[in-house]
């Protein structure tokens, strides 16, 4: 990414891709980005809150006693 100038106020999308110029390897490291987080974003199931077990497992392997 090549940037052209810079903004003191923050704008819009649309005003700001006029400050900078994507190369053909930003635009490339940009689709591997997004298809990773659509990968991981597929495999995660969340079933709401942790359970009381869970809880106690999650504060025992960050070693807090809360």
């Amino acid at each position: 990414m090549v940037v052209k100038a810079l903004s003191v106020v923050r704008r819009g999308a649309p005003e700001a891709q006029t400050l900078y110029e994507e190369t053909e390897d930003s635009v490339r490291r940009r689709e591997q980005a997004a298809e990773l987080r659509k990968a991981g974003a597929m495999g995660v199931t969340t079933d709401g809150r942790p359970t009381k077990k869970q809880r106690r497992q999650i504060h025992q392997l960050h070693g807090s006693f809360d």
